[in-house]
């Protein structure tokens, strides 16, 4: 006779034995439980076998669906916080939520300086669209020679025409720059050359004639290129810009600048 293991065995009292599906132990077919857990819906799911009391697991809960209660019922004349003015007053971009509710087109804090006029000009790299062509971004078809391949802000000026009522810190006239991204079009290198590689500088004037580099470095050279940098300035400025080094031969181009203002509350991004 094989050794019956736990089984109860009785000549007077006979009851079938069987096997533990998890550990292989025999016991009386009786005593083995069917397995259930958490699987499908909001029911005990049947696993499908049986096992002894020691490998009987309690159905693991985290299986278990979460039932949602209804919606509350809506109020009627809601008045909601304005979370776009009151925790992002300037977006990452420079874009003025307000311009949200004003007839005119939509406009970024400040005007958008530089000479990368051609393909799309200067706006397209202020027009929150990182993913984009060449010919539709700031560019020039050859760049200038050196570090004289510009894109910026002059934050004391709005496009003609416009008129915005901006709470003070918003308003103000200068501006510290703590972090900016520069991302290259998806179709080429920043400066398109051999080997795509060349340096930038972020930097800061008050007179649009005097300019002091913030922050300096270099390209990889990829397609589609993102470059995220922290300055160490505190200083405010009224104009900021990205002048990007070039050849004399080779075009130029970059698809999106998103300078990332950080004076004191609220501005801080």
């Amino acid at each position: 006779m094989r050794p019956h293991g736990r089984a109860r065995i009785s000549s007077r009292h006979p009851q079938a034995v069987a096997i533990c599906q998890r550990c292989g132990g025999m016991y009386n077919n009786i005593d083995l439980k069917w397995q259930y857990d958490w699987k499908f819906g909001p029911r005990l799911f049947n696993q499908g076998i049986r096992v002894c009391e020691s490998c009987l697991d309690v159905p693991q809960p985290s299986g278990r669906p979460v039932v949602l209660p209804p919606d509350p019922v809506a109020i009627e004349f809601a008045l909601p916080e304005t979370y776009a003015q009151d925790d992002n007053p300037i977006s990452p971009v420079g874009y003025d939520v307000s311009n949200l509710f004003t007839p005119a087109p939509l406009q970024s804090l400040g005007a958008n300086i530089g000479n990368m006029t051609l393909n799309a000009g200067v706006n397209a790299a202020f027009d929150g669209v990182v993913n984009k062509r060449a010919e539709v971004s700031a560019a020039l078809v050859v760049s200038n020679s050196s570090f004289d391949n510009t894109v910026g802000k002059n934050w004391n000026a709005y496009p003609s025409g416009i008129t915005l009522t901006l709470p003070s810190t918003v308003g103000a006239t200068t501006h510290v720059v703590d972090t900016f991204t520069l991302t290259a079009p998806n179709d080429q290198q920043f400066l398109n050359s051999v080997t795509g590689v060349t340096g930038f500088h972020l930097e800061g004037s008050n007179n649009n004639a005097t300019w002091t580099t913030i922050y300096s470095s270099s390209t990889v050279g990829g397609i589609g290129e993102a470059i995220t940098a922290t300055t160490t300035s505190a200083t405010a400025y009224a104009y900021h810009r990205i002048n990007f080094q070039g050849d004399g031969i080779s075009a130029i181009a970059v698809a999106q600048v998103q300078l990332n203002i950080s004076d004191a509350a609220p501005n801080d991004i």
